[in-house]
């Protein structure tokens, strides 16, 4: 997205399309036939058969062919340098900044293992460097540490405390011995998130397997049977509640990754059995069980209504952009009736996280109702999105108005992400430290591009057009400053050069 960085948003109009630098090509931002984006291979295609791009297909950076397996393509880490331990009142900060910003809360109740960290081959050690790394790059994201500012470090230059962190946490995991832990999913888990929001894909992506085959090996996808349990364990609610809010964390990451990377997802819900964490807030868990009557905001809320919209996108994929051969009759009624259970799942959210203006809202409440509107809406375009190219080829009469309904459901999701990441952008919020939000971002500028090139014909649309483009490229500044430094994100800047290109052409 580097070169994307140079993109002014001063100007109603396209600014002229900017040589791009071959990058770095991340295996997770392939445009696989399995993805939700497989409708870009025309315009994939027209990038590497340019004549006037630098762009090859397939064109791997020179470092990738001496990167291990499982991080070529990503950027190295900087060379480790001296490993300071925050103090006990600044460790303390940083979980409250992770706690503000993650679902993953009461992770082995963090607070009380602050002072345990320096325990050897811990994997509850490990999973206190994860969260701080995660807290400290949102921290350091913020403040626009200079650390950021290159691609590619130079040996001399001190590494980014974040790194630091993530580089600890990481070796202890890898010396972790004896059988697997609750702990040691949970800092895998904690680990991928800060290997996506630092753009390293590759690793992510396999750290991610890595987690999933542990905790399959503790069997969290599977609720707790008082009969089968061991008459010599202990029951313990707190660590009960941690297994599931582990679980599903994994599950929702399980559905996104799949959609965003185009693979196949790990979890079947044939296989699951695994109850819904309770809406409790950590202060309010104790061993014995949850405190009753209280009437407090729940914080894990989010979290649960994550993992219903998951399930949602599971079946998404599944029906909608099924490999095998599917009527278009069928996969044009199987979206609507997946919009429809979108829009239930709408109706069913909780005042604090869905008709209340998120600005109005605490920071970490804050968070999580414009996270989980940019979730929804991006379900939405996933849903709705195969219809946009489609439509025009429909010879039945109901047939071409359901794809027109999808089509006008698609662009009106893609203006209230446009909307949301500019305000966002505006307010100075954290829209650069998460890497979800930065891939819906994407998926709304390619819709809009796409439905501005296809309805540049019909001059009735024509101010409405002009003003979501304006929009659009406002939010492709955003965009391009918050990955300028990620190198492998510079796929998503070359099919929106390309798509932002014929939208110009189509409608000067």
């Amino acid at each position: 997205m580097a070169s994307l960085a140079a993109v002014g948003s001063k100007h109603s109009g396209f600014a002229e399309p900017i040589p791009e630098v071959p990058s770095r090509g991340s295996p997770g931002l392939e445009v696989a036939d399995t993805s939700g984006l497989s409708f870009l291979h025309r315009a994939w295609r027209r990038i590497s058969n340019n004549e006037n791009s630098q762009v090859v297909a397939g064109h791997s950076g020179p470092g990738e062919d001496y990167q291990t397996l499982t991080r070529a393509g990503d950027k190295p880490f900087p060379k480790p340098s001296q490993l300071q331990m925050p103090s006990p009142s600044r460790g303390h900060d940083l979980l409250e900044l992770y706690f503000d910003i993650s679902a993953l809360r009461h992770i082995g109740c963090c607070t009380d293992l602050l002072s345990k960290v320096g325990a050897p081959h811990n994997a509850k050690a490990s999973v206190i460097f994860s969260v701080l790394a995660v807290a400290s790059f949102h921290e350091e994201k913020a403040k626009g540490d200079s650390t950021f500012q290159s691609v590619n470090l130079d040996e001399a230059q001190a590494q980014p405390q974040s790194d630091a962190y993530f580089s600890e946490a990481w070796r202890l995991s890898e010396e972790e011995t004896g059988y697997p832990k609750l702990e040691s999913a949970q800092s895998r888990l904690v680990q991928v998130l800060y290997l996506l929001m630092s753009s390293r894909f590759n690793q992510a992506w396999y750290t991610f397997g890595h987690a999933l085959q542990i905790i399959s090996a503790l069997g969290l996808h599977r609720k707790l049977d008082r009969k089968r349990t061991s008459t010599t364990h202990v029951w313990d609610y707190i660590e009960e509640q941690c297994k599931r809010r582990t679980f599903w964390v994994a599950y929702t990451l399980d559905k996104y990754l799949g959609v965003m990377f185009g693979r196949p997802r790990y979890y079947h819900d044939d296989d699951i059995d695994q109850d819904i964490p309770d809406s409790v807030n950590d202060e309010d868990m104790f061993s014995s069980g949850p405190q009753v009557g209280t009437a407090d905001d729940c914080h894990i809320e989010s979290l649960i209504l994550h993992a219903k919209l998951a399930h949602i996108a599971e079946k998404i994929s599944r029906e909608v952009y099924s490999i095998r051969s599917v009527p278009d009759h069928a996969r044009l009624a199987a979206s609507h009736r997946l919009g429809a259970e979108l829009r239930q799942w709408r109706a069913e959210l909780p005042p604090l996280l869905g008709a209340i203006n998120p600005s109005s809202l605490i920071a970490s409440f804050r968070g999580q109702a414009t996270a989980l509107k940019l979730s929804y809406c991006h379900a939405v375009i996933l849903t709705h999105r195969p219809f946009l190219l489609e439509r025009c080829l429909r010879d039945n009469g109901e047939m071409r108005t359901l794809a027109r309904q999808s089509s006008n459901e698609c662009i009106t999701a893609a203006k209230s992400v446009l909307e949301a990441v500019d305000r966002m952008a505006k307010e100075g919020r954290l829209f650069h430290a998460f890497w979800w939000t930065l891939y819906v971002c994407f998926c709304a500028l390619v819709v809009v591009y796409v439905w501005a090139i296809q309805e540049s014909n019909d001059d009735s649309t024509v101010d409405e057009r002009r003003k979501i483009l304006d929009n659009a490229e406002r939010c492709l500044g955003h965009l391009a400053q918050a990955t300028a430094t990620n190198s492998p994100s510079r796929k998503y800047s070359i099919i929106l050069q390309e798509l932002r290109a014929e939208a110009k052409r189509k409608t000067a």
